[in-house]
């Protein structure tokens, strides 16, 4: 299994389930749940990134939405 870089994640969520009493079958779900919702945010941000250039490419070229016939 390939190590999840947990630096640049939240460490300290992170950390809190890796210090809850619980059986390592559960950490392990815990982990991989916070993982998957890292991955989930990131995709998010890079969408919301992606349609900010765009609004702020449309701003810049208000000519570009013309059609030209």
């Amino acid at each position: 299994m390939k190590r999840f870089n947990e630096i640049s994640a939240n460490t300290d969520l992170y950390t809190r389930i890796k210090l809850a009493p619980m059986n390592q079958r559960d950490r392990e779900v815990a982990l991989n749940a916070l993982r998957t919702a890292d991955a989930i945010v990131d995709g998010i941000q890079w969408v919301v990134n992606g349609v900010k250039q765009v609004i702020a490419k449309v701003s810049e070229n208000p000519a570009s939405l013309k059609h030209s016939h």
